[in-house]
């Protein structure tokens, strides 16, 4: 432990060391990576045959994260997180990752050293090496960027491209907790008992890495993870499989705690709010059953909440069946960097 130095303190070299030293042993390498931190490049040796995945995602102080309210060991997870989200989305194993820092040399080594246990130990729980990476000066503001890989082993990559007419469309898990614990961070609810809860999945969002690989193997059509909101994402897939869709509002998944917390907004926040890290796939429906218990039987869940259509003359289209069963065309909409200033 490297307590009270800075980054300055130390430099780039012996701060490259210490955070190697600071990541779990069994995130440093692997039987596939023979190689990782220390060399010129990391060595990988895929199995013939097997597609490999490859996804990169930046994190940039005060766009996708403040100090006031993230811990360094949270930021650490879900800078790799949002990545292994990714590779989930694709039904890919993880592999290997490579993490580049943007520092203005003032952090603490010892925040550094705890971003890196907390990344190194969800690395190690998916059998993801963190193999390499960059270290720079970034004098305004701290940047993260992380590139991940993965092999597609259990069945052919899911796309977005795939979804047919007839398909039902499902998503894992709950959806605006997220959004929900963002909110609680910028303005806290101190008598909420699950306010932490619905924080944590914000700061620590859970790769649905067992579930993706299981739809790959099972057959879904088509998949993505849901990082921009529920309906800034559903159009992407359904413009790119060709295909229009309907959603049935009313089958949404949403916790009891974001519907009490915010009893005004709270499917905005479930459809809008965006960063739930969860997977949104196509299904032929003759599948939807058995999948769903093989999901359960991996502690995960799955709901159906709409059809993909014959796109017409309106590809990407959604209707959705409102709260009170009408239905309505819906406006998209997803967070965008450039247009939000």
């Amino acid at each position: 432990m490297t307590t009270g130095q800075r980054v300055r303190d130390i430099g780039e070299f012996a701060l490259i060391a210490a955070l190697q030293n600071a990541l779990p042993e069994e995130a440093r390498a692997s039987e596939a990576v023979t190689v990782g931190i220390g060399d010129d490049c990391a060595l990988w040796t895929p199995v013939a045959g097997e597609p490999v995945a490859v996804t990169t995602d930046m994190l940039v102080q005060d766009v996708h994260f403040r100090l006031d309210w993230t811990d360094w060991p949270s930021l650490g997870y879900k800078t790799l997180a949002v990545n292994l989200s990714d590779l989930a989305s694709m039904g890919a194993t993880p592999v290997l990752a490579t993490v580049s820092l943007g520092l203005r040399g003032d952090e603490a080594v010892a925040d550094l050293e705890a971003m890196y246990r907390a990344l190194g130990e969800l690395g190690a729980r998916t059998g993801c090496v963190i193999a390499g990476g960059d270290i720079v000066r970034s004098p305004r503001a701290i940047t993260l960027s992380v590139s991940a890989l993965g092999a597609c082993r259990h069945g052919p990559p899911l796309r977005r491209d795939g979804a047919r007419p007839g398909d039902v469309v499902a998503v894992s898990g709950t959806l605006g907790a997220s959004a929900t614990g963002l909110r609680l961070l910028a303005q806290p609810v101190a008598t909420a008992a699950t306010a932490s809860l619905l924080i944590e999945a914000h700061l620590r969002p859970e790769p649905r890495l067992a579930l993706g690989e299981l739809l790959a193997a099972k057959g879904a059509t088509a998949a993505m993870d849901l990082s921009d909101g529920l309906f800034g994402d559903l159009p992407k897939l359904l413009t790119a499989s060709g295909v229009r869709g309907q959603v049935d509002l009313r089958r949404i998944p949403v916790a009891a705690a974001v519907r009490a917390l915010c009893p005004d907004d709270w499917l905005a926040l479930a459809t809008r709010g965006g960063e739930d890290y969860e997977l949104l796939f196509t299904l032929p429906p003759e599948l939807v059953d058995d999948v769903t218990a093989d999901a359960r039987a991996i502690g995960a869940t799955i709901t159906p909440i709409g059809v993909a259509l014959p796109a017409g003359d309106a590809p990407g289209a959604i209707a959705v069946i409102d709260l009170d069963g009408a239905e309505r065309t819906l406006a998209p909409g997803a967070f965008d960097h450039f247009a939000s200033e």
